[in-house]
C-alpha cells in the first residue's frame, strides 16, 4: 500500500538513506547536483507531494529541500 503524503506532513528518514539535491522536470529527476547519506535518523517536512508516477518526494530537512525516495520515508504521527 502506497502512503499518501501531503505538504506539511512530518516524515521519519532512517539512517543511511540518500537525499538528492535535484529537481524534477515533470517527466524524470534531473542529474543530482549533490547528495547526502543520512548518518543518523532525521525528521523532515514534506515540501511537495508526489504525483502518482513519481518515486521521489521533496522534503525540507535540516533547512534544505531534498528529493528522497518515498519508499524510504515513514509517516510520523496520526494516520489520516
Amino acid at each position: 500500500m502506497k502512503t499518501e503524503y501531503v505538504i506539511g506532513d512530518l516524515v521519519h528518514i532512517p539512517q543511511a538513506v540518500e537525499l538528492l539535491d535535484c529537481t524534477s522536470d515533470g517527466a524524470q529527476l534531473n542529474i543530482p547536483l549533490r547528495f547526502y547519506r543520512t548518518k543518523s535518523p532525521k525528521i523532515a517536512v514534506v515540501a511537495e507531494s508526489p504525483r502518482d508516477w513519481e518515486d521521489y518526494i521533496n522534503v525540507l530537512c535540516d533547512g534544505e529541500v531534498w528529493s528522497v525516495r518515498a519508499r524510504n520515508v515513514y509517516s510520523v504521527g496520526e494516520k489520516r
